[in-house]
Formats: structure tokens, sequence, C-alpha cells
């Protein structure tokens, strides 16, 4: 499997090793926030902020806060990681940034965009430590609706470094230990759980689509074997988390876009006719029907499908008759979200278009943006988004095929055992199964039982004749 893996790397580009400008200049930065570096930044390190992350994660570039204004309205703050401060546009560090495009994960591993010096260090949002951010601090009323928003450069200082397990279990109640050892943030969450619930009640009213994507985790061993692989379940403090982002992400696109400033936006365009078309031939034997690929008339049919055996088929179904999501400098809404505005502005250590984002952010707060510098950042983030576009891809292909090679290791231990499985894709030479975790494999259709059949493309289907 190493071998393979490294295979898989090489044959996208994808290099653990940093050049050693690159290691040199990551190694020169100072591990500690300085007075001077706090000098002109919004000091929120008296703030109850804290950073809730898997338990295995070391590279922390998001922490949240929250607390009521005297008209008892939310202020949400959303604060990232001031990676910009440390990655000056042109050094070997920013090339090298720019090359990688994004941080790649598989298993138990991670090949970082960043050295092990910024993305697990001075970038890190560890707790009781200084840290310079980029925070968004939104207002909003009780139903979610965003009513005013600021942005500046600040630093902070995490007050916990939270995990998503022991966030899940203190919003469910009952373990009292857990309950005492974090009394001074209970509140504070329980308020971020229910304020999360009314913003993605309001995503949902506009039409984002709730896509069931079944995602696995592999468990290793010390000698980085599968011991097991689980299907991964969003708790009430991912889904807290990712409602947080979102939002945060909408309110600086939004921003970018009403000044009219260069920036990278996140886009995802409509289903074109075709896919369409396609769709609504391979859901109509199934029962289902869309009239036009509206968020609507897709979300009702993800609705009505919930629960039921062919969820998965469904889902994957619909997945696949969207377009990619891809970087964009023009601003062409996000159709999954049913957002006008979006972009990625919440993990610039492990992806470049939101380095950028900050970059934008930075010159729009500074204020010294003449023509010719505008004209120059504009021409940054055009490059930004082609690269970063393309870099997304490779980094998918080689999570995806990495996988595999785990999940076929894992098999190896279960060969001739039996396993409950749903067809998850119908092809001419045969049919895939998946398992609960999400391993899947292939039945050849030379394995079927005794007889010639006919694939109907459209449909989605093998008929025996």
């Amino acid at each position: 499997r190493a071998a393979a893996v490294e295979a898989v790397l090489y044959q996208l580009d994808i290099q653990r090793e940093f050049p050693e400008p690159v290691t040199a200049e990551a190694s020169a930065v100072p591990q500690k926030v300085s007075a001077p570096q706090r000098k002109g930044r919004l000091d929120l390190r008296e703030k109850t902020i804290i950073t809730i992350d898997g338990a295995s994660s070391k590279d922390l570039d998001d922490a949240v806060s929250l607390e009521q204004d005297n008209k008892g309205n939310w202020v949400l703050g959303v604060h990232i990681a001031d990676v910009s401060h440390y990655v000056h546009p042109g050094a070997p560090l920013d090339l090298e940034a720019f090359h990688r495009g994004t941080s790649v994960y598989f298993a138990d591993q991670v090949v970082p965009m960043l050295p092990v010096a910024l993305s697990n260090g001075i970038c890190s949002l560890n707790p009781q430590v200084d840290r310079l951010a980029l925070s968004c601090l939104m207002t909003l009323d009780k139903t979610g609706a965003l009513l005013d928003h600021t942005i500046a450069a600040s630093v902070i200082r995490s007050t916990e470094r939270m995990t998503y397990e022991d966030c899940n279990v203190l919003l469910a109640g009952g373990d009292k230990a857990l309950e005492e050892r974090y009394a001074r943030i209970l509140p504070m969450l329980r308020d971020m759980a229910a304020l999360a619930r009314a913003l993605e009640k309001r995503r949902k009213a506009r039409g984002s689509l709730d896509l069931d994507s079944a995602e696995s985790y592999i468990v290793c061993d010390e000698a980085g074997r599968p011991v097991d692989i689980v299907a991964r379940s969003q708790g009430e403090s991912e889904k807290l988390i990712e409602s947080f982002m979102l939002i945060a992400n909408e309110t600086v696109a939004k921003h970018l876009f009403d000044l009219k400033k260069p920036a990278v936006y996140r886009v995802h365009e409509k289903p074109s006719q075709d896919k369409t078309e396609t769709l609504k031939a391979m859901l109509s034997p199934l029962g289902y029907a869309i009239k036009e690929a509206d968020n609507f008339s897709i979300q009702k049919v993800l609705e009505a499908v919930k629960g039921k055996p062919e969820a998965p088929a469904v889902n994957m179904m619909v997945l696949r008759s969207l377009m990619k999501a891809r970087y964009d400098v023009e601003n062409l809404g996000h159709f999954g979200l049913a957002a006008p505005f979006y972009c990625h502005f919440t993990s610039p250590i492990r992806r470049y278009p939101d380095l950028m984002v900050h970059r934008c952010l930075h010159a729009l707060l500074k204020g010294k943006l003449g023509p010719a510098g505008e004209k120059k950042l504009a021409k940054s983030c055009e490059k930004a988004a082609v690269q970063s576009s393309q870099r997304e891809i490779a980094a998918q292909s080689a999570e995806r095929d990495i996988d595999k090679l785990y999940f076929a290791e894992f098999m190896q231990d279960h060969l001739g055992e039996t396993f409950d499985a749903a067809v998850s894709g119908v092809t001419k030479f045969g049919l895939f199964a998946a398992l609960p975790s999400g391993v899947e494999g292939l039945i050849p259709v030379e394995s079927l039982p005794d007889d010639r059949y006919v694939y109907d493309e459209t449909r989605m289907t093998l008929t025996g004749e």
C-alpha cells in the first residue's frame, strides 16, 4: 500500500517534502505574537473564544464566539487564522502554497499546503496563546437574519480547544463531569446550537440542498494499517461549525462584491439542460419527478427519499447531475447552497483561495490600494482561481484513489465473509455495491446470474433478457 500511495501522489504532482528555501523561511518565522504585531489590531483576547475540531486535528484555522448586544441580538464572531500576515506574495512560502493549492488528507495522514511550523504552529489557533486573526463579527437577530457586520484584523486568545465529540456530548446533556469541566463555556455553546439551528432553517427556506453524502473514516493502527472503516456522521457540533463558517463565507463574499473589489469566489452553477434531462429520466422509474432543476424541486425529491432503501442511489444521481463547484473571480452564486454570494474565507491554512480572500480584505482594511495595486491584486486572484480549481481536483482524485487502497487492504482480511450492501451505481460492465461504511465494490456483469444483460444508460439499469 505504501508504495501505491506514493505512486498516486507522484502521479498527481503532490509532494510531501517542501523545498529547502520554503522550510528555511518557515523556520525563521517567530512562534510567538509580539507587541508590535498586535499594534493597530482589534484586541479580542479577553473574549470567550473557542475552537471546535476533530480530536486529531492539529491545524486549527477557525475559532468562534457568541454574545448578545444591548438590543438582545446575537453577535457571532468567526475568527480565522491570519495566514496572510506570515505568507507574503512572491516569497518561497507563497509560491509553494500556490503550487500546492490545498492540503491533501487521507486515512491518518496529511500532505499540508504550508510547512508544519506554520500550519500546526504560529498560524494554528491553539488554546491560551495569542494569535493573529481576521475576524468577521456578525450581528444577527433571533431568526438568524444578518443585520450588520464588521471585518477586522484582530488578535485573539482561544479559551478552549474543544472537540466535536465532547461538544456533542455536552449538547446532548447527561455527562456531569464534562459539564463541570466546561461550565464556563456551556451556556455559550447551547446558545450557539440554537443560533446554528436558526441559520440552517433559513438556508433550507431559501432552497439550500441537503445532500446525504456518506463519508468514511479510516481507523489505522500504530503501523498505519487500516483496522476499521466507519461511516462518519455529522453531530450537532459539526453542523454548528458548518453553519457558522457558511454565514461568514457568505458575509465576506457580499462585502467584497458590494465594494466592487477583487476577490476569489466559490461558484457553483445551475445544472445544465442535458444533466437535468438525464436526472429526470433516472428518477422517473423510481417514481420521483422533477419539473425543473431548481433547488426546491431537487430538495423535494431528497426529502421524499430520506430513510428509504433507494436514498443513497438517488443522492448519488442528484450529486452527479450537479455542476462541479470551482473558483472564479466573477461572482456567479452558489446553486447548491442557494447563496447569491459565496467565497472561501475560513480555511487559509489549508486552501490557497482563502489566503487570497484574506489578502483582498487586508488591502481593503489598509485602504492603500490604488488603481495599479487593485489591478495587480485582481490578476493574482485570476491566477489563484484557475490554479486552485485544478489543484482541488488533483487533491480529490488522490484522496479518493488512496482511500480505495486502504479499503482494499481492509477488506483483504474479510474475504469469504458476507455483507449487506446497497446498489450504488450501474454501468454496462457491472454494478457497484456499497457497504454502510462506504466501502464500494464492483460486481462484474459476467458474474451476475446466467443471462444476457442489456444496459439502459438513461435509466441506469441492467435487465436480463
